[in-house]
């Protein structure tokens, strides 16, 4: 009887763990989705099991949520990034703008849209979404990913609207870090969308 009872016990407190997860994750998702523009600066770190140190890039970053206009400009070591505007991707090398044409750009361009609003509704299709204060999880449920291991993003404490970083880690054990800085959200962006 004390385990048919301890076993119900587990099983309400899990049930009622989930529910309140999921309704933090709504909230979160609702505040996200008030944010229509972001300017923000970033640092990369690739962690690769063949190096002993890191590889670092700075860069900045421009989105509008209305256009669906992406500017991801690394600056230093190289000056490189891409753009997507109108469903379109490009590769920026320096000051040279050239169309990407093949199937992984556009799919490229359609996940970063997906993942700089946080659309938990389509992440949900592909991922498995956990919370733990500000540090949202999302493991592929294709278990034989070849990309992605885990995916975590971390929200800002005093305004959860503004991802301050995001850790990719590979099947590998190989990951990557960005951390985002001078974050400022719904502003006007001009018409080149660029920083």
């Amino acid at each position: 009887m004390k385990q048919g009872l301890l076993a119900c016990l587990c099983l309400l407190s899990t049930l009622v763990s989930a529910q309140a997860e999921s309704d933090l994750l709504t909230k979160y998702a609702a505040q996200i989705d008030q944010v229509k523009t972001l300017r923000s600066n970033f640092s990369e770190e690739k962690h690769l099991s063949l190096l002993d140190a890191p590889i670092e890039s700075l860069g900045t970053l421009s989105f509008d949520k209305n256009t669906q206009k992406l500017y991801w400009q690394y600056q230093t070591p190289f000056q490189n990034g891409f753009l997507i505007e109108k469903g379109q991707v490009y590769r920026l090398q320096g000051k040279n703008k050239a169309p990407v044409q093949n199937a992984m750009g556009r799919m490229m361009a359609a996940q970063m849209v997906v993942w700089l609003t946080l659309d938990f509704k389509s992440l949900k299709r592909d991922y498995e979404i956990s919370l733990k204060g500000r540090e949202i999880t999302f493991v592929p449920r294709n278990k034989v990913h070849k990309v992605v291991r885990q995916i975590t993003v971390w929200l800002d404490e005093r305004n959860p609207q503004i991802v301050t970083q995001v850790r990719m880690d590979e099947p590998s054990g190989d990951f990557i870090v960005w951390k985002f800085t001078h974050v400022r959200i719904n502003i006007p962006l001009g018409n080149e969308g660029v920083l």
